[in-house]
């Protein structure tokens, strides 16, 4: 009896891993409303997040950022926002995606998507900047939204966020953006926890 393996049945097997890889993602792209929690974050207060404790602290406007000794100007307007992660307890913490949504249904990705997952290893603090380019005049009752969803993962948290920009001083907010540049640190900061 012979053990070989014909290219066919080999390649049919890789086809299936694909497809059966390819379907996961798929899954978890749709995003349905019934696969997370949606948990309040009231601004500049610890909430749970996984097994430690996330804050959203310090919303900035601007129409110029600086990043190193880079400048990035918009010609709308840049919402700056920092994110501390508290991994008190044995487990890492990690965000794997944001999004600021407005009232008029306007959702925002982060401007500078490439380096903006944040982890936190057991024990430490890690903060971070996170950048949202935005329409000023579609601004109005803005929320942060933060996650960690793994491509298999069928249930998570996702915390909601209210930035404190309000139809009542919207105005105030894209007008203090004006002519302002707002420095963003590129690295994440680390610290132990006490």
């Amino acid at each position: 009896m012979s053990w070989t393996v014909s290219r066919t049945r080999l390649a049919s097997v890789v086809l299936a891993v694909v497809l059966v890889t390819l379907a996961a993602v798929a899954y978890r792209v749709t995003d349905s409303e019934s696969r997370y929690e949606l948990v309040p974050a009231p601004l500049d207060t610890d909430v749970s997040y996984e097994s430690g404790s996330l804050r959203v602290s310090d919303v900035r406007v601007a129409d110029q950022i600086q990043l190193g000794r880079a400048f990035l100007r918009t010609q709308g307007m840049f919402v700056v926002v920092h994110v501390t992660l508290s991994a008190s307890g044995r487990d890492s913490l990690l965000i794997s995606d944001t999004r600021v949504l407005s009232s008029s249904g306007t959702t925002y990705a982060s401007a500078l998507s490439l380096g903006q997952v944040t982890k936190a290893e057991p024990g430490f603090e890690t903060s971070r900047d996170y950048v949202f380019e935005v329409d000023p005049t579609r601004i109005d009752d803005l929320t942060l939204e933060v996650w960690n969803v793994g491509v298999l993962a069928a249930y998570y948290e996702r915390t909601r966020t209210p930035l404190g920009i309000t139809a009542g001083n919207a105005a105030r907010w894209a007008e203090a953006g004006r002519g302002r540049t707002v420095p963003v640190p590129t690295d994440e900061v680390t610290r132990a926890l006490p």
